[in-house]
């Protein structure tokens, strides 16, 4: 096992190549996992010339989930708004309330800066309470009482509904796990630089002529190869899916999962090695073995969906997605994380075992010059 021993030696030999592989998957994972779950509080300003209960609870709500600035009729909202001092800003007009009760149709005076889809989710919130309000309004036969009893009725009902999922997990928790895993196959296609150049450096020096004269197989010299990175590919799976769920909200499921997920892991794994002797095996020189890794590297984790949605693409570039080893892979991880099992990924797994299966017999069938 000389050829393992001193593989695993000069892949760990390298802080560079620990960076590459195990260090750089995870911080992407913490930094971009983090700024996509992370909960948006907007900066909101409220001018209240009404000032009664009703505007005071719907304050108090706000401040619930955003941060509330109490502006004066001398502030100039507008200016605040483009400053950017205020995210947006609500007025409440002097007999909003005594208006809503009598049935009028009343509406809140909003600033806001045009195009800025990000404030959608507040404005829209804002919108549905003040209709709901007009429809309790409505109904209350201009009767201030009954209005707020309404009120009352609608905040107890609206915080006692209960959403549940009847999925093994919810479909936020599963795409944030396959976003990990994504950036999980970010550090595994370094296996194939690394399975590409260590071969490649030993054709170069000869070390490989040199085993052609010893009772060393060259099949057996390719098995420690394949043993070598498959061991690194194992210590990469292991570190992400056991620190990341430590560090950030990830779930990777329930033992079962996880254990057909390092699965799923390490056949994928597998395909990046076996693409990366291949490349080894027709590549002349460092620089040719470079540029054609990174040539299938980069449409690999592009199209395939690990460093962002699918769904952003355009359906052609989605359609050549499709045939991507990283597609068949999250796809695979996406089910199991769905509770499905690992049978119905089947024939993703399938499409990666047999692009490993020809990858393997294509670099050991066909002749290649020699390196140089």
């Amino acid at each position: 096992m000389t050829i393992l021993k001193n593989n695993l030696k000069r892949i760990f030999g390298k802080k560079l190549n620990i960076i590459c592989m195990i260090i750089i998957p995870i911080v992407l994972n913490i930094l971009i996992i983090s700024m996509s779950t992370r909960e948006i509080k907007y900066n909101i300003g409220i001018l209240d010339n009404d000032s009664t209960q009703y505007t005071q609870d719907f304050i108090s709500l706000l401040e619930k989930t955003c941060n509330v600035k109490m502006l004066n009729n001398n502030d100039d909202i507008k200016s605040m708004v483009i400053n950017s001092d205020v995210d947006c800003a609500f007025n409440f007009e002097n007999g909003f309330t005594n208006e809503m009760i009598l049935g009028n149709d009343v509406y809140v005076n909003t600033y806001a800066m045009d195009g800025t889809n990000s404030l959608k989710p507040i404005e829209m919130y804002v919108s549905s309470y003040i209709s709901a309000s007009k429809e309790i309004g409505k109904a209350s036969n201009k009767d201030a009482e009954s209005f707020y009893k309404g009120m009352d009725s609608y905040h107890q009902n609206e915080y006692a509904a209960e959403y549940k999922d009847f999925a093994s997990a919810s479909t936020k928790g599963v795409s944030a796990a396959v976003t990990s895993l994504g950036f999980l196959a970010f550090g595994m296609v370094f296996l194939m630089s690394f399975s590409t150049m260590l071969i490649l450096e030993d054709k170069i020096s000869g070390v490989y002529d040199r085993i052609a004269t010893t009772p060393l197989k060259r099949s057996q010299y390719f098995i420690q190869h394949l043993i070598s990175y498959f061991t690194v590919a194992v210590i990469q799976v292991a570190a992400v899916i056991n620190i990341i769920p430590n560090i950030i909200d990830v779930n990777y499921g329930d033992t079962t999962v996880v254990i057909e997920l390092m699965l799923i892991c390490c056949i994928f794994a597998l395909v990046c090695i076996s693409i990366g002797i291949a490349v080894s095996r027709f590549s002349i020189n460092t620089l040719m073995a470079g540029s054609i890794t990174t040539l299938i590297n980069l449409p690999m984790l592009m199209l395939g969906g690990c460093l962002w949605p699918r769904e952003v693409m355009p359906e052609n570039l989605q359609k050549i997605g499709d045939f991507m080893p990283t597609r068949w892979f999250l796809k695979a991880a996406e089910t199991v994380l769905y509770g499905d099992g690992i049978m119905k990924a089947m024939n993703e797994i399938l499409y990666m075992l047999a692009l490993i299966i020809f990858m393997l017999i294509l670099s050991f069938v066909i002749k290649t010059e020699k390196a140089r």
